[in-house]
């Protein structure tokens, strides 16, 4: 993802020198969700600097801890047979 690109290589740099038993990354998902929030403050409002630099510390802030081997399957669940507004009484 490109406008999170710097901020994860100083992520990276971090963990390099920091003493953390596991390696983080950035939360791509709510990278992508902040940028869709700024760019009303990037083209509308233009307000580049300020939106980039907000944009920039919270992306920072969220990160996401990489654990070796760990992968969690989503909880299946059957579909309903019904809408919850025309459920039988």
């Amino acid at each position: 993802m490109a406008p999170a690109f710097p901020i994860e290589e100083k992520v990276r740099k971090e963990y390099q020198e920091a003493t953390t038993k596991h390696p983080q990354k950035i939360n791509r998902t709510s990278t992508l969700s902040m940028l869709m929030g700024i760019s009303v403050g990037l083209f509308l409002k233009k307000l580049v600097k300020k939106a980039i630099a907000a944009f920039d510390s919270i992306v920072s802030q969220t990160r996401e801890i990489v654990r070796p081997g760990r992968k969690n399957e989503r909880k299946k669940h059957p579909k309903k047979l019904y809408y919850m507004n025309y459920k039988p009484l």
